[in-house]
C-alpha cells in the first residue's frame, strides 16, 4: 500500500485525492493547505487522513510514501524541491513551473534525490485524445498536420491570472496542448505570437494567439482567452483528412451515446467516421494508476521533468513573443 499525501487541498488538490482513491493499491493519507477552510473540505471527504497546515510538516511525516502538489504554478518550485529533497516521490500539477529556470532546478534536485518526479500531463493518459492522436502518429491524416484549437471564455480569476503565480491561459489552460503536441509531433522548434489584453484587472496575459512550429513540418494554432466569452474551434488537419471533437454529422449506434467520448474522422473523400472510447474511467484515474506503477518500479514515467519542461519553455516562449513581436526559437 501506498501512502499518498496531498500538498493544496483546492479544487485540483481535492480531485487528485479523489483519482486516486479510486486506484488500487493507494491510502489517501494525509492533505496540508494553509487554508483552514480547504484542510475541512478534505476532511470531510477524507475522514481517515491526517491533516496538516504546512507542507514540511507533511513531508516530514515518516508515514507518507509519496506527494501530489497542486498549489498555484508560482509556488511548485520550492514546494517540489522540498519533497524531492525529503525523498518522496512526486506527482506535480501542471504546469511544471512558471518558468523554464525553475524546471531545470527541479529535474536537477529530483537526479540529486534519485527520485521520482512526475508531471500530471494528464492528457497523456486521456483515452479520447490519445484515440486522435494516434491517427496522426500512423499517418491516417497525411502530413504535415495543423492542429488548431481557439477558445474564449470568462477565466477562473483568482492566482491563475497573476502573471507570477498562474501566468494566464496561454500557460496555465493551454500547457495541455503544448504538451500533447510534442509528445505526437516531436521537438518544438519556435513560436511566433501576439497577445491582447482584455481585461486590465489582470497582471497576466489574459488572451493570445500563436502558432508553434515543429521541426517535424507540423504546426500547432492556439488562441485562447479568459477574459471574453466565444466559439471553440477544435480540429486536426492533414492533406488526407481531418478530425473534429464530437460526433460531426453522425449519430452514435449505442444505447447510451453519454458513456462514451468521440471524435469524427473525414478522409479526403468526405467520408466520415466515429472514434469512440469509453468515458470512465478518467484521464486522472489512468494517471493516478502511472505514477504508482512508476513508484513500484513496475513502467517508465510517461511524463517526466525532462519532458514537461518542453511544454513550459513553449508556454514562456509564447508570451515573450506576444510582447515583442518577434519569432522565439526554443530552448530548454
Amino acid at each position: 500500500m501506498i501512502r499518498v499525501g496531498f500538498i493544496g487541498l483546492g479544487n485540483m488538490g481535492l480531485y487528485q485525492a479523489k483519482s486516486f482513491a479510486q486506484a488500487a493499491g493507494c491510502q489517501v493519507a494525509a492533505g496540508a493547505d494553509l487554508s483552514p477552510a480547504m484542510r475541512e473540505r478534505f476532511a470531510q471527504t477524507f475522514p481517515a487522513a491526517q491533516l496538516y497546515t504546512a507542507p514540511a510538516e507533511l513531508l516530514a511525516s515518516p508515514a507518507i510514501d509519496a506527494v501530489v502538489i497542486a498549489v498555484p504554478t508560482g509556488y511548485h518550485q520550492p514546494v517540489a524541491s522540498a519533497a524531492l529533497a525529503a525523498r518522496k516521490p512526486v506527482l506535480l500539477e501542471k504546469p511544471m513551473a512558471r518558468t523554464v529556470a525553475q524546471c531545470q532546478r527541479l529535474i536537477e534536485d529530483a537526479a540529486n534525490a534519485d527520485t521520482l518526479l512526475m508531471v500530471a500531463h494528464c492528457r497523456r493518459f486521456d483515452s479520447h485524445w490519445k484515440s486522435w492522436g494516434e491517427l496522426v502518429t500512423n499517418g491516417t491524416l497525411g502530413t504535415p498536420i495543423l492542429w488548431r484549437d481557439a477558445r474564449a471564455r470568462l477565466g477562473p480569476g483568482s492566482w491563475f491570472m497573476d502573471d507570477e503565480l498562474g501566468g494566464g491561459p496561454l500557460i496555465d489552460g493551454a500547457i495541455h496542448n503544448y504538451d500533447f503536441a510534442n509528445w505526437i509531433f516531436g521537438e518544438p522548434e519556435s513560436v511566433l505570437a501576439s497577445a491582447i489584453k482584455m481585461d486590465p484587472a489582470y497582471s497576466a496575459v489574459d488572451t493570445g494567439s500563436a502558432i508553434i512550429r515543429y521541426k517535424a513540418g507540423h504546426q500547432l494554432m492556439v488562441s485562447w482567452s479568459w477574459a471574453a466569452r466565444g466559439t471553440t474551434l477544435h480540429d486536426i488537419i492533414g492533406p488526407q483528412g481531418f478530425i473534429q471533437f464530437g460526433t460531426g454529422d453522425l449519430t452514435p449506434s449505442v444505447a447510451d451515446p453519454s458513456q462514451y467520448q468521440y471524435c469524427c474522422l473525414t478522409n479526403r473523400d468526405g467520408e466520415q467516421s466515429l472514434i469512440q472510447v469509453p468515458a470512465q474511467p478518467d484521464m486522472y484515474v489512468y494517471q493516478a494508476e502511472h505514477f504508482l506503477a512508476c513508484i513500484r518500479g513496475e513502467t517508465t514515467c510517461l511524463s517526466p521533468g525532462t519532458e514537461a519542461i518542453k511544454a513550459v519553455a513553449v508556454a514562456e516562449a509564447i508570451l515573450q513573443a506576444g510582447v515583442t513581436g518577434a519569432v522565439q526559437p526554443l530552448a530548454w
